[in-house]
């Protein structure tokens, strides 16, 4: 059995994280903010500690630099939580981006504790004087986290408690109220799916957005997305042609494949009754390209010069997206150094073109 030391300034969510680390067999510690956390380390040392960052008192990434900084707690393992990916999350264990999935956030408690790293401290606590030096850019970089933090709080709170709900309707066998269930969930899901995009189209064009870049073989991720898509939609047939020839590149892995993912989802969506998408690699001096593409309805030439525009909505959507998706892609291909186009004619279908540089 662990002591497993917990700060969240919300209740609901203290008690939730509080009831599953103590289901999983371990004592807990409760702080309702980062001053009262760091105060509880200090007199009784924890195993690990589960923090979110937006809290009153001392932010999340203030209490883990804090207990680096004390010999005695400084090889306590950190699991920090966040709605915004805040700096200096690098310096925890491990990360969880807000709303938390139960299965995840129990197997990292898990997990860290069984590891249980002695990182090195690494940077400095942010003084007062610094905050006070905040550029104008910061300030909104600022709210938006704290627009992530109170929004995606209680839908984090509601999903984990959806999820625990369906663990008892798995145990009672109640099939009815499961589908009830289950439908709370994917409807949590869309919800968090548009705050994130809105989010991101905001950071995007305010320039904080940053890379992570790797070089990688373009070819065998491509065949790792599409087999997702392919058990996802086992329905539809999607087919991959032109990787059999390495393409190396440098670029950031989850920025393309929530590219890809997006034009994958569209072609999927509007597909037609075909239930066909087509996805090649193909060379040009200088540039790898990636094209998705469906035999659906098609997109009116009226429409196809604003589709990448924030809030646009395509005839026909029925309701569904939130006019970002299109908008955040591109705009993550123009920060590669690269470009996304389309091509579409009423009733033959669309072809996404994504183009990435070779180099850089």
């Amino acid at each position: 059995m662990s002591l497993v030391l917990i700060a969240e300034d919300e209740e609901a969510m203290l008690e939730i994280f509080a009831q599953v680390v103590e289901d999983l067999g371990h004592r807990t510690l409760r702080a309702h903010n980062g001053e009262e956390a760091l105060m509880l380390a200090r007199t009784e040392r924890p195993d690990l500690v589960v923090s979110d960052h937006m809290m009153p008192r001392r932010t999340g990434v203030e209490l883990l630099r804090t207990l680096r900084a004390d010999p005695r707690l400084g090889s306590v393992p950190f699991l920090l939580l966040s709605a915004a990916h805040p700096r200096g999350l690098e310096e925890a264990d491990a990360f969880l981006s807000k709303p938390v999935d139960l299965d995840t956030f129990e197997a990292a408690v898990e997990q860290v504790l069984r590891s249980r790293p002695a990182p090195e401290p690494s940077g400095e606590a942010m003084t007062a004087g610094d905050r006070a030096g905040h550029s104008s850019g910061a300030v909104r970089e600022e709210m938006l986290n704290w627009v992530a933090h109170e929004i995606k709080t209680p839908l984090s709170s509601a999903r984990l408690n959806a999820q625990l709900l369906l663990r008892k309707q798995d145990e009672r066998g109640a099939a009815e109220e499961r589908k009830c269930s289950e439908a709370i969930l994917r409807q949590l899901d869309r919800m968090n799916s548009l705050v994130t995009s809105i989010l991101d189209a905001a950071r995007l064009s305010e320039g904080k957005v940053a890379l992570q870049r790797e070089r990688g073989e373009l070819g065998a991720f491509l065949q790792d997305v599409v087999q997702e898509w392919r058990e996802l939609q086992p329905q539809v047939d999607f087919s991959l042609t032109g990787v059999a020839q390495p393409v190396k590149l440098s670029f950031d892995a989850e920025r393309v494949r929530y590219i890809l993912n997006n034009l994958l989802s569209n072609a999927v969506k509007y597909g037609g009754e075909q239930r066909r998408v087509e996805v090649t690699l193909s060379l040009t001096p200088g540039l790898a390209i990636v094209q998705v593409r469906d035999w659906g309805v098609g997109i009116p030439a009226s429409e196809l010069r604003n589709i990448f525009e924030r809030f646009h909505r395509a005839d026909g959507a029925g309701g569904h997206g939130h006019g970002l998706g299109l908008y955040i892609a591109a705009a993550l291909a123009r920060l590669h150094g690269g470009s996304l186009t389309a091509q579409s004619e009423l009733g033959q279908g669309s072809t996404f073109s994504l183009r990435l540089p070779l180099s850089g």
